[in-house]
């Protein structure tokens, strides 16, 4: 036999009335302060709230009645003998036992960290293979839209000028991303905000600034640039970034319960591709491919060092994207350049396995002014 007090609301008033509760194994008995039973239900008819904490354990009857106690004890006693709430034992154990709090927290981070490092990037990986081209050209116009309004301007480039920039460009395109060529698109603006710099687009847009082609020495330089870019396309880098941030974003919504701003997220794709910039490992990535492809051409990486260094002190606090996102550092870079060349045997083969000029592949040349998507 299970005894207990506890305080009996019935339903249709506010008030409490205090009484002893007594469970035969078979029903609930409730009884008043003269030992008269008045109350009597059997225990497939009641609800007993999980418990919580230190707080009052609650009993729910039919009609709406209500047990509330703090006898803990009593309570636990009667949710075994019934069964009542079996699979909710072990929550409460976790919640009032430190050593089961700390091992949670740890597996919670553990899990957190595994699926925020690992499986939200493989998938975005995965993803970001399969999305359809026409969805990267909606991506990329729209965020190139937003760029000419804000940030950059018409280029002042004379139409020679963008024609070899142009020829240049296609060279590369053959030599990191053949297959997909047509794919590839260059755009002149003037830099303003953006300063000298070059961004690619996922779609396979790479826009050059005014600013930059100043501020190189020569076509070497301005070649490392674009195969840094193309890289970047080529290997689906801004999609991927783009696919964890909203990975990330949906993960937190879902911990939070926040889905106010669910909707009008994608507005705000082309904003990631300044906020985020590229991963450390992505810049990497795209860095060793354009170092390669000068290797290959017998330049050594020195160009891309030096339009790298000329970058970071032209404009060192302007919007910084594409070739000179914020990761990794600068000096970093330029070391892994230079590690790169000391190591001529290791270079990427598709840089390596390139086309003669002569037999560069049209890429869907454009004439200078009329750039479309």
């Amino acid at each position: 036999m299970i005894h207990f007090a506890a305080d009996y609301f019935d339903g249709r008033t506010s008030r409490a009335y205090r009484v002893r509760v007594a469970f035969d194994g078979g029903a609930v008995v409730l009884s008043d302060d003269m030992q008269d039973s008045f109350y009597k239900v059997e225990y497939g008819s009641i609800h007993i709230d999980p418990a919580l904490g230190r707080t009052k354990r609650l009993i729910r009857l039919p009609n709406g009645a209500l047990l509330e106690t703090h006898d803990h004890e009593a309570v636990n006693a009667l949710e075994t003998a019934t069964g009542i709430n079996r699979s909710w034992n072990w929550v409460h154990y976790l919640e009032t036992h430190r050593m089961a709090v700390a091992v949670c927290t740890f597996l919670i981070v553990v899990a957190l960290f595994g699926l925020i490092g690992y499986v939200i990037p493989y998938a975005a990986n995965y993803a970001a293979r399969t999305v359809p081209l026409h969805v990267t050209r909606s991506v990329s116009k729209q965020a190139l839209k937003m760029f000419d309004e804000r940030f950059l301007g018409p280029s002042a480039l004379n139409d020679e000028r963008k024609g070899e920039i142009t020829s240049l460009f296609g060279q590369v395109v053959s030599r990191i991303d053949p297959a997909h060529a047509v794919n590839y698109t260059i755009v002149f603006r003037r830099g303003m905000q953006f300063g000298a710099n070059a961004f690619a687009l996922p779609s396979g847009i790479v826009v050059v600034t005014d600013e930059l082609v100043a501020l190189s020495d020569d076509d070497d330089e301005l070649a490392a640039i674009f195969a840094h870019e193309i890289s970047h396309v080529k290997r689906r880098h801004a999609l991927r970034s783009i696919l964890q941030s909203t990975g990330v974003f949906f993960f937190v919504t879902l911990l939070t319960g926040d889905v106010t701003s669910t909707a009008s997220f994608a507005s705000f794709l082309p904003v990631l591709l300044i906020e985020n910039g590229y991963s450390r490992d992505f810049e990497r990535e795209a860095d060793h491919e354009a170092g390669a492809l000068l290797i290959a051409r017998g330049k050594g990486t020195r160009p891309f060092q030096n339009i790298l260094q000329k970058i970071d002190t032209s404009h060192p606090r302007t919007l910084k994207l594409g070739v000179f996102s914020t990761h990794p550092e600068t000096v970093q870079r330029i070391e892994g350049l230079k590690k790169l060349e000391q190591a001529p045997g290791k270079q990427d083969r598709s840089s390596r396995d390139h086309l003669p000029p002569e037999k560069v592949i049209c890429y869907n040349a454009r004439v200078p002014g009329q750039e479309t998507l």
